[in-house]
């Protein structure tokens, strides 16, 4: 959600106001100018508000979903440390949309996490994968960024294992 104005001869500071139906936190301010004497001011704001059924999501990389059901977090597959997954992801989309960039970023996020750094994942990074995920084995997890997860329901063992780590959605 975005707002622009064409401001034509201000100079200083210029103010707007946002007629939006909730209150907004403004992410990022751009100012630019396409002819002489004027300029446009674009603000990107955003608002807080509980998901539903049929919201949209995508990560950074284009991996998009639907939210196709809301769980309470005591049903949710649960790791060996606790952890519950916001979002389950089927892993259907990989390889027809060839989002190799989002799991790189899952699991040097998982390594950074257990680290306390920031970490690179993006292509010009100077970690290799290997040495990623020979980091995970460090940290007392599988090679690959699998966890064993176990039913929110019943406690019982998945027969799968579960990709998981944090990604900025």
């Amino acid at each position: 959600m975005g707002k622009s104005s064409l401001v034509r001869g201000a100079s200083g500071s210029f103010q707007t106001r946002f007629l939006g139906p909730k209150p907004a936190v403004v992410d990022s301010v751009a100012l630019s100018s396409s002819e002489p004497g004027t300029a446009l001011v674009k603000a990107m704001v955003r608002d807080f508000r509980r998901p539903e059924v049929g919201d949209k999501f995508s990560s950074r990389h284009g991996q998009k979903g639907v939210c196709g059901l809301l769980v309470h977090q005591n049903d949710l597959p649960f790791n060996e440390l606790g952890m519950c997954p916001d979002i389950i992801m089927n892993p259907h989309g990989f390889p027809s949309r060839m989002t190799v960039g989002k799991l790189i970023e899952l699991i040097a996020g998982k390594k950074a996490l257990f680290e306390g750094k920031l970490a690179d994942s993006t292509s010009f990074c100077k970690n290799s994968t290997k040495e990623i995920c020979a980091s995970l084995v460090q940290h007392g997890f599988n090679f690959s960024g699998k966890d064993m997860f176990y039913s929110g329901t019943t406690g019982e063992v998945l027969t799968g294992y579960v990709f998981f780590g944090p990604i900025y959605y």
